[in-house]
């Protein structure tokens, strides 16, 4: 008996960690095939794990407002390229491109490389300052942007 009560004990360790990590979709509801660029207004941006959340308000071609949740990096990793929590405010005007959700939902994924946002004329880095880039000696290292 008591065997069988400290297997089913570890059966649900397991179920409980395996419905955890499969939780975790990384961009999978994305079509990371397809890049919306436009111009938006920061409503607000949530610097919270595991990832930050930035909404914004975008006028469509009838100039009615569509409000957009962009999934971003973690805080962690955003802070390495430079961030904090007031990096972006309400009322910002930006420039911004990533990736729509699949299900048409107006939800958003950015992302190092081909994401990009703009403000105030500077874009925002996305790149981690914590790594040395080749061609750079260690006592080097780059301003974050903005």
């Amino acid at each position: 008996m008591k065997d069988w009560l400290l297997f089913l004990s570890r059966m649900a360790i397991v179920l409980i960690y395996s419905t955890a990590v499969s939780a975790h979709h990384g961009t999978a509801a994305y079509d990371i095939s397809r890049t919306i660029t436009t111009e938006a207004t920061v409503t607000k941006f949530e610097w919270m794990n595991p990832h930050c959340l930035l909404d914004i308000d975008i006028k469509d071609d009838r100039g009615k407002i569509q409000q957009w949740s962009i999934q971003t990096y973690s805080p962690l990793y955003l802070g390495r390229a430079g961030w904090d929590k007031n990096i972006l405010k309400p009322g910002d005007k930006i420039t911004i491109s990533f990736h729509p959700a699949k299900n048409g939902t107006s939800i958003g994924y950015i992302r190092d490389g081909d994401g990009k946002i703009v403000v105030g004329g500077q874009e925002l880095n996305f790149s981690d300052h914590t790594v040395t880039p080749a061609g750079q000696s260690q006592g080097q290292q780059r301003e974050p942007t903005r």
